[in-house]
């Protein structure tokens, strides 16, 4: 498979972009300021130009966006517009796009959190984003059956991502890269569609 990884300079797109290349598929990492192919997902026209430069993918993998984190009554407009227009907007864009300038069959895998099921102090925006994008995948994932698949990765605290480190999630279990990666590699070499690949351990009951 021939896979566009969009965030592939962070903590978990360096390790989706290890897995897949492990496997033999042909990777190309997309950032904003680094990478093979410098795309900003906030901007429509840097998407269409990446997709019309490879418009043969297979598959497209998001492990990029922004969000605020700090407590809801100090979060300001500006704040939960970023997060839409970053993690929110942005994915729901790669999608929208890929499917009219990309191959059908082509496999969109997406990227929320933890945080959508188990809350943390300061994070209400990422929650809410997290729950948006799980939302949008059920729902276009039934109406592109046939055209294409949309599958979403839940991933918990990473270690060595920044927010483990600086004790937002205090009390969480970080788990491997390579245990998150794994699941992004199912999600686009697997017949599923419309799924939620949660990767953690932590569930209140």
């Amino acid at each position: 498979m021939k896979i566009l990884v969009v965030g592939g300079a962070g903590t978990i797109g360096r390790a989706v972009v290890a897995e897949l290349r492990e496997a033999g598929h042909t990777v190309i990492s997309a950032g904003r300021q680094s990478g093979d192919l410098r795309l900003d997902m906030t901007s429509r026209d840097s998407i269409e130009s990446a997709y019309a430069a490879h418009p043969d993918l297979d598959g497209v993998v998001v492990a990029a966006g922004h969000v605020a984190f700090r407590p809801i009554d100090e979060l300001a407009e500006s704040d939960w517009q970023a997060g839409f227009d970053s993690k929110l907007m942005g994915q729901i864009r790669l999608v929208q796009l890929g499917v009219r300038h990309l191959k059908s069959g082509v496999a969109f895998v997406l990227t929320s959190g933890i945080l959508q099921r188990e809350p943390v102090l300061g994070g209400a925006s990422a929650s809410t984003v997290n729950g948006a994008l799980a939302g949008f995948v059920m729902a276009a994932a039934a109406e592109l059956w046939g055209r294409a698949r949309v599958n979403l990765v839940s991933p918990g605290v990473v270690a060595g991502e920044a927010k483990d480190e600086d004790g937002v999630f205090g009390g969480f279990v970080p788990i491997s890269s390579e245990r998150v990666a794994a699941a992004y590699r199912r999600a686009l070499e697997q017949p599923i569609s419309g799924k939620v690949l949660e990767v953690f351990d932590e569930r209140t009951r």
